[in-house]
């Protein structure tokens, strides 16, 4: 039996807002949308990294603080970021820059090996660039 990971579902306030800033600032595509059970769906996609979007209706709850802060949110239970590996960390965080990113600290090294460093999206949710 193979598993690997398919995608990784994250909660918006606003659907359009949230899809244009990962076309925008990080080249994702949408490749399908759809509604379902009183939200909007949005499956987005960059090279072998899908990202599936929720977005209720006004009755969406905020992003709690704790979890907007790297180190606050490992202490609650649930998943914590989204990681993308890229080649070259440099590089990308000099073109996300480019596009109004804004980084959370500075370049860290991981315990096993390779560098990292955080970033919000337009929801305040984290996002990991590693690279080994």
């Amino acid at each position: 039996m193979k598993f690997r990971p398919h995608h990784v579902a994250l909660s918006v306030k606003n659907m359009e807002e949230s899809a244009k800033w990962y076309e925008e600032k990080l080249g994702f595509e949408i490749i399908k949308e759809y509604n379902k059970h009183g939200m909007e769906i949005a499956l987005l996609q960059l090279d072998d990294i899908r990202i599936e979007l929720f977005c209720f209706d006004s009755s969406i709850k905020p992003l709690p603080n704790y979890m907007k802060d790297v180190m606050s949110g490992l202490r609650v239970i649930g998943i914590k970021h989204l990681c993308i590996e890229v080649d070259d960390l440099d590089g990308v965080i000099k073109k996300l820059t480019e596009k109004g990113v804004e980084f959370v600290g500075e370049i860290d090294t991981a315990f096993f090996g390779g560098r990292y460093i955080f970033f919000k999206d337009c929801n305040d949710i984290l996002i990991e660039l590693y690279q080994a």
